[in-house]
């Protein structure tokens, strides 16, 4: 049964739909399906891992195109400049919290705590990307490579 909220969020998601319309490589999903060979995780809870992080992943896209000012997404125009910057803002958010919903529902009580982890991390790693480039200053090789480990 569709509700309002579903309906709306049809809408309010179509800068993530846009940009997942793009073709990419997927490489977390297949990397995730790679490593259950000997983790094991049922199908179920290993495709709904799977959604999380592509999730995270094309949100995350989407406002470091706004940050890095990106006209351009695998080689077509990026989402805030198809939907304008405040949606394409609001829908990355709303997917996070979307993802988030996914993990708690997993059921598993570690989810919640990595998930927060790792968007905390991301955070700081697109966040000193950016202090770098507005500040303009050159990050020492150490500082580049903890900003890579946190932004991927």
């Amino acid at each position: 049964m569709e509700t309002k909220e579903s309906s709306n969020d049809e809408k309010l998601l179509e800068p993530l739909h846009y940009l997942t319309t793009i073709p990419g490589k997927k490489l977390r999903t297949k990397l995730l399906q790679s490593f259950n060979h000997w983790m094991n995780i049922p199908v179920d809870k290993l495709n709904t891992i799977c959604e999380i992080v592509e999730l995270l992943h094309n949100s995350s896209l989407l406002i470091d195109d706004i940050e890095d000012h990106s006209e351009l997404r695998r080689g077509l125009p990026a989402a805030h400049t198809v939907y304008g910057v405040p949606l394409t803002i609001n829908c990355a958010n709303l997917a996070y919290f979307l993802a988030l919903r996914k993990c708690i529902e997993l059921g598993e009580a570690q989810t919640v705590h990595i998930f927060s982890e790792q968007l905390i991390e991301l955070h700081r790693g697109q966040g000193m990307d950016i202090w770098f480039r507005d500040k303009y200053q050159c990050p020492t090789e150490d500082e580049y490579f903890d900003l890579i480990k946190k932004s991927v």
